[in-house]
Formats: structure tokens, C-alpha cells, sequence
């Protein structure tokens, strides 16, 4: 069984212990926890930051010199990003931070460590940051250019922690759930039984659903044939589906406990 701290942490708003910590919790209290991925582990110093000036490179045709404001002051950096643009907000590794991988994709053990150089004889500061390179995809981010920086929307906080922005700092934890607990073979049984743990209350969100007066049996007619095999059977009919990319906290959801994400029809079903 697997669920993420943050889907959790849905559930369990006052949850605030570590990841490690959460797992020792979860353990000794007969929740056995197998093992857990941290997200973020090789992301480090990395913010949401705003270019407000791009030059051409003086010795590289296919660079340019940008000042990006990242909240506390304006840095040098130099890309070769193609759609760079003045004005655009995107995530910035700062001089010392770390990023998970490379921009084809590939991620590296332990992550890569950004330091501030010269680059064709021109000084950076740090880096402008692709969605690859922060450990995801386009797949998780569709507004991703597929080979660009990564461009944040215009209320995207300057200055602020990009990972958290992006809802990149999680964990996932695959637990151990033995036959007896089925009310753990869910993130809501599992929520709940971190609340019981850690003395948190517990917060049910129930789904508010709006329904049409129109009669299910105008549309369609449910019969069981044999009650004592089936004792109840019920049908619900939804109209005016629209397929389209699922909203970003569902793709997150998704992602973070290994399902991939299609479309808003098949995650929420998976959901």
C-alpha cells in the first residue's frame, strides 16, 4: 500500500513531524512502514525568480545574459534556454543549491550541484531550471515547454521556495498492511490511522456532490435478477464530460503514489 506525506497531510492538516519521523511513528504503532522516497531530497536552494533583462552573450550566438530578480536581489545568469523571455518567472537553482538531473531527463544520484561560474567568459550566477531538471516531467506539468525552462504563472511568488510552489516536497511511504487492517487499504485508512497516531485530528473531507432533478430511470433502468447474490445494485449517469488534462494537485496525487497521470476521466477513477 502506498500514499505520500502530502496526501496524508490532506487528511491530517496538523501533521508536521519529518519524514523519518513519521515512519518510526507509523512502525511502532503496528503500521509497518517498508520503505520511503523523498521527493526532494535532491533539490536544494532552489526559488521562484523573475527575468528582468536579457542581453545578448558577447562571445555566444546562442546564449544570452539575463538578471533575474530572485526575491532578496537580482543575479547574473547565463542561458541557453529558447524561450527565455523578459518578464518570465521560472525556478532558479542558486549558487550552491542542487538540482535532481538533467535537462534530457536523466536523473543523477545524489542530485547536481550548481555552482557559480564563467561561461564563455561571461559570469553566472546560478540556473534557470527546466521541469526535468527538478526530478519531474511534462507529463506531470503539460504547460512544461518540452525543451525549454520551465515558466511559472504570473502570480507565482519571487523570492519564494519553488519546490514547495510546485508541490515537489513529499514522500512516498509503501507500507506493509497485513489482511486483518483492510481499513488501511486506502490513503483515507492510512490518514486515518496517522491521526490516531500522533493524536492529530482527523479531517474527513467529503466530496460535495451536485445532483440534477431529473429521474436516473428517465435515462436508464438498473435490475438485479437475483437479490440473494446481489442485494444492491445502484447506477448514477454524468453529463456534459469533458476530457482534458486533470488539475495539477490531482496529477500530483497521482504521481506521488506511482500512477501515472492521463486524463481527468481515468485519475479520477484511479483516485
Amino acid at each position: 500500500m502506498n500514499a505520500s506525506y502530502s496526501w496524508i497531510k490532506a487528511y491530517v492538516p496538523d501533521l508536521s513531524c519529518s519524514y523519518q519521523e513519521f515512519r518510526d511513528a507509523m512502525t511502532l504503532s503496528g503500521t509497518k512502514v517498508e520503505s520511503f522516497t523523498q521527493f526532494d531530497a535532491d533539490l536544494d536552494k532552489i526559488v521562484i525568480g523573475q527575468v528582468v533583462k536579457v542581453e545578448r552573450h558577447p562571445d555566444a550566438d546562442k546564449l544570452v545574459v539575463c538578471q533575474v530578480n530572485v526575491g532578496n536581489e537580482t543575479v547574473q545568469i547565463v542561458t541557453g534556454a529558447p524561450n527565455v523571455f523578459e518578464g518570465a518567472k521560472v525556478p532558479v537553482v542558486l549558487d550552491g543549491g542542487k538540482v535532481a538531473g538533467g535537462h534530457d531527463g536523466s536523473i543523477t544520484p545524489g542530485g547536481i550541484k550548481i555552482k557559480a561560474g564563467k561561461l564563455r567568459g561571461v559570469e553566472s550566477f546560478g540556473m534557470m531550471c527546466s521541469i526535468d531538471e527538478l526530478g519531474s516531467n511534462t507529463e506531470m506539468y503539460p504547460d512544461a515547454a518540452p525543451d525549454g525552462l520551465y515558466i511559472l504563472p504570473d502570480d507565482a511568488p519571487v523570492g519564494e521556495d519553488a519546490i514547495e510552489y510546485l508541490g515537489l516536497r513529499d514522500a512516498n511511504y509503501e507500507f506493509e498492511i497485513t489482511s486483518n487492517r483492510v481499513d488501511c487499504y486506502s490513503v483515507l485508512g492510512i490518514a486515518r490511522e496517522a491521526a490516531a497516531t500522533f493524536g492529530l485530528k482527523f479531517n474527513d473531507v467529503v466530496p460535495v456532490v451536485k445532483n440534477e432533478t431529473d429521474d436516473i430511470n428517465n435515462y436508464l433502468e438498473v435490475e438485479i435478477k437475483n437479490t440473494d447474490l446481489c442485494k444492491r445494485y445502484t447506477a448514477r449517469m454524468v453529463k456534459n464530460v469533458r476530457i482534458a488534462p486533470s488539475p495539477q494537485w490531482l496529477r500530483q496525487r497521482l504521481a506521488s503514489n506511482g500512477i501515472r497521470p492521463i486524463n481527468n476521466i481515468v485519475a479520477i477513477t484511479n483516485y
